[in-house]
């Protein structure tokens, strides 16, 4: 099989070592950062199969930003994106990345609610890279 790796991009530095730690142990290549510029430093050298953001970093809109970049990147357009976010629960914002309009203009696959179950987050993951 394949070696999948994984970027995940998220300000929350115990979120990331959680995912970090399950998803590595599950046989995965994995890369974080803490910052959107973090993450754009990593992919100038690093091509995920797939990446995991968060939208609420620097900004309440960065992890949109991020994903915008990646996604008009040629080498990494087709790259599945899973963002996690606590937006709904902390501005009432829900997010609907299975709407055409919105999948549009946010440049995402998936959008989950932190926090994510380990076991959904791998789910996901499995279910994108089969695609």
């Amino acid at each position: 099989m394949k070696n999948v790796k994984i970027l995940i991009v998220d300000d929350d530095e115990d979120l990331l070592d959680g995912q970090k730690l399950y998803l590595t142990n599950k046989g995965y290549e994995v890369k974080t950062a803490l910052s959107m510029e973090e993450g754009l430093k990593i992919i100038e050298n690093y091509k995920p199969d797939i990446i995991i953001v968060d939208l609420m970093m620097e900004h309440y809109d960065t992890g949109f930003v991020f994903c915008k970049k990646i996604k008009e990147n040629p080498v990494l357009k087709d790259v599945p994106i899973i963002m996690q976010t606590a937006a709904a629960k902390k501005t009432g914002f829900t997010f609907n990345a299975k709407n055409p309009e919105a999948k549009k203009w946010m440049k995402v696959d998936e959008i989950l609610t932190k926090p994510v179950p380990l076991t959904d987050l791998e789910e996901k993951i499995k279910r994108y890279l089969k695609k």
